[in-house]
């Protein structure tokens, strides 16, 4: 019986990946470190202190010089001076329908206070357990966030689906062993094909989330537009 869905927050919830990705460069550029914004995108989903050691280790190889907790500190406060989120407002207005039905769960790989913010301003009172980088030793695409959402919403790992939109977090989803549908945000398609189910976009998704039931035995079919 599916009981439970878990959405992954930057590109699904919400329109916020190119302020995440600009914040960090501009922190990069008071540092005097280059940077491709596009390793940003690919990397999706990551905690954020791996994704600076990454940006760090390729552009410059010495690591060690560089303070990664004080830049991902930088990184917050910067990401949230600039950013104008956009919500996707297909989802919103099903999260309010299938609420009624499935326990809702958030796990994403952005940083505690910025998820919290997001959640608690553009769904309050709509997730039942949230997940963040900060609250897992081992980032996507480990499985350990999916793994412990799972475990904190107290059900099997055949009782939920999660929903993403980038390669790590599908890969998470995959290792935890949970059935996983993506939609493409910011990547082509063919990137998220190791997904159960990839969706064309987002008016796709919403129809696909609301004609989930309980007795949904993990792969609904699409509805024909």
């Amino acid at each position: 019986m599916l009981k439970a869905i878990i959405f992954d927050m930057d590109g699904v919830l919400v329109d916020s990946m190119s302020y995440h990705a600009q914040a960090v460069k501009n922190i990069f550029d008071r540092i005097g470190v280059k940077m491709d914004k596009k390793d940003i995108f690919e990397r999706e989903g990551e905690r954020t202190a791996d994704i600076i050691t990454f940006l760090l280790e390729k552009e410059t190889g010495n690591i060690s010089a560089y303070d990664v907790p004080d830049i991902v500190e930088r990184y917050i406060q910067e990401f949230n001076r600039i950013a104008e989120l956009q919500v996707f407002e297909e989802v919103r207005q099903c999260l309010g329908s299938i609420r009624s039905r499935f326990r809702l769960s958030v796990v994403s790989g952005s940083d505690k206070p910025i998820v919290y913010d997001i959640i608690g301003k553009e769904f309050p009172e709509i997730f039942e357990v949230i997940v963040t980088g900060d609250d897992v030793k081992r980032g996507k695409p480990d499985p350990e966030p999916y793994l412990q959402a799972v475990g904190m919403l107290g059900i099997d790992k055949d009782e939920c689906i999660v929903v993403e939109n980038a390669p790590m977090g599908v890969e998470s989803a995959r290792k935890a062993g949970l059935y996983c549908i993506a939609v493409p945000t910011y990547l082509d398609p063919e990137k998220l094909k190791s997904a159960d189910l990839v969706l064309k976009d987002y008016r796709e998704l919403a129809d696909y989330l609301f004609q989930l039931g309980p007795h949904s035995t993990g792969c609904p079919q699409v509805p024909k537009s």
